[in-house]
């Protein structure tokens, strides 16, 4: 039994310490990541083009341009 508190001290001191690294380093709270992490957990990907479509005042220039 004392073996089992013994072993629950030492891994709540080695999280503790963790988070007091995290803090001490970044001034950040460890429970509040970074928003590129985030995103990069939930793999949200930017569309790079727009999907709206695309009007031109004056065709006849745009034509002669390509």
């Amino acid at each position: 039994m004392i073996n089992l508190i013994k072993k629950i001290a030492i891994y709540l001191l080695i999280l503790l310490g963790i988070a007091y690294g995290y803090h001490y380093l970044t001034g950040r709270s460890i429970v509040t990541l970074p928003r590129e992490i985030v995103d990069k957990l939930q793999e949200k990907s930017h569309p790079s083009d727009s999907t709206n479509p695309r009007y031109y005042k004056k065709p006849d220039e745009d034509l002669l341009k390509n």
